[in-house]
């Protein structure tokens, strides 16, 4: 249903830092591939990213910088570069531009508010944007440039939002980098997992009888429900604190609905591993059900790996106990 309610653009993270010259430029495939291109810039820094294109296909460019106070006076400059182009602003005295080409610069220029992201989720500054069609079949150049200060950033290219099967996969991750990105530290990214594992091994070991029924496959249900409901409060969290910093979107539906869906699986895990098989499900069913979770989990990037790792071994370990 939120696929259905709201238009839904996801963009391929990727990070590494451009090349810091035109030989040295970070070469990007398919640029038609909605992605984001994460980096930082010390002040007075160009960074290069090269791709090739077919007259006629379109260009669509954009430049973000991460949302927050300290990012209010950063504004760098994102300049497109390529045969047949036109000159068009205040270009940089060190840019490097090669013989034929024309170059259009698009100044960065901070909105009243913040962009909200669903996915992540997070919070983001758009400065600039660009869509247009190649006039000519050649190799283009995207340059982004800061004589200022320096700062994060993100360079937005494509416009066709695929995933394949290991970069949705790997998400988790990804996000994980964005924070950091962002400005976040660890300590305040794990945060909400950290907390729910604490209160959960609490709770476990102040009720004895759970403790003196131990059993490795238990144990195994038991954290995987704990990692799947950690990243859950944490999508939550982080959803609050980046609407804390942008303007409502419609994309909170994805994120609630990402959210749900790690509590979901958090709660079912936990239920299936305190429940005793000898008065309700039988062990292979039991086993089925965790391969169901952990492969749920993989796809809605809930339990930071950890909670589906955790899921498929609650699903091949013995449930009995040996008397």
């Amino acid at each position: 249903m939120c696929f259905l309610l709201t238009p839904v653009f996801a963009h391929v993270p990727a990070f590494g830092v451009g090349g810091k010259s035109l030989e040295t430029a970070t070469p990007i495939e398919n640029p038609a591939k909605s992605r984001v291109l994460y980096g930082q810039l010390s002040g007075g820094d160009l960074h290069y990213y090269g791709f090739e294109v077919e007259k006629g296909e379109r260009i669509v460019l954009g430049l973000i910088v991460p949302a927050g106070e300290e990012s209010r006076d950063f504004t760098p400059t994102m300049i497109l570069m390529g045969p047949g182009l036109a000159d068009d602003g205040e270009i940089p005295e060190t840019l490097e531009l090669p013989e034929g080409y024309g170059a259009m610069v698009f100044s960065g220029e901070m909105p009243e508010s913040a962009t909200y992201e669903g996915f992540t989720p997070a919070a983001f500054y758009s400065l600039s944007r660009a869509d247009l069609q190649a006039p000519e079949s050649s190799t283009y150049y995207v340059a982004v440039s800061s004589i200022e200060r320096g700062g994060n950033y993100g360079v937005i290219l494509g416009y066709k939002e695929r995933f394949s099967l290991l970069e949705w996969l790997l998400i988790p991750l990804t996000q994980i980098k964005t924070y950091l990105w962002e400005g976040q530290s660890l300590p305040f990214i794990f945060f909400p997992l950290g907390l729910t594992l604490a209160a959960g091994i609490l709770v476990i070991s102040i009720k004895k009888e759970a403790a003196a029924g131990f059993n490795p496959a238990r144990w195994s249900g038991l954290f995987a429900g704990l990692f799947f409901l950690g990243t859950g409060l944490s999508s939550i969290f982080q959803m609050l604190f980046s609407l804390s910093r942008s303007s409502y979107s419609p994309e909170v539906i994805i994120t609630v609905f990402l959210a749900l869906a790690g509590v979901g699986l958090g709660l079912a895990a936990l239920i299936l591993s305190l429940k005793d098989e000898r008065y309700g499900t039988k062990s292979s069913r039991k086993q089925f059900y965790f391969f169901g979770l952990g492969l749920a989990g993989l796809l809605l990037w809930a339990g930071w790996f950890m909670g589906p790792v955790l899921a498929f071994e609650a699903a091949v370990l013995p449930w009995r106990r040996k008397s």
